[in-house]
C-alpha cells in the first residue's frame, strides 16, 4: 500500500487532487438515483420505505420502525 500515484499534498501526476475523484463518484450516483427515484416506481418504493425507517427518532421503540418498514402504505 504505500506505493502511490499521489504526492503528500494528494495530486496525481495529471494534477487532479483525490478529492476529486472522490466528487465525481458521490455526483454521479446522486444524478442515478435521482433519476431512478423519479422513473423507477419500485426504487421509489423502496426508497420512500428506508426514508420512514429512518424517520424513526430516539422515542421510538425499535419495533415500531419495524413495523413501519413492513406496512406498506404512504403516510
Amino acid at each position: 500500500m504505500s506505493n502511490s500515484n499521489f504526492d503528500e499534498n494528494g495530486v496525481d501526476d495529471s494534477g487532479i487532487h483525490w478529492l476529486q475523484y472522490a466528487a465525481f463518484v458521490v455526483a454521479a450516483f446522486a444524478i442515478y438515483f435521482g433519476w431512478a427515484f423519479f422513473n423507477d416506481a419500485g426504487f421509489h418504493h423502496f426508497s420512500v420505505k428506508i426514508f420512514k425507517f429512518w424517520n424513526c427518532n430516539g422515542y421510538n421503540a425499535l419495533s415500531y420502525c419495524v413495523m413501519r418498514w413492513r406496512v406498506d402504505f404512504y403516510p
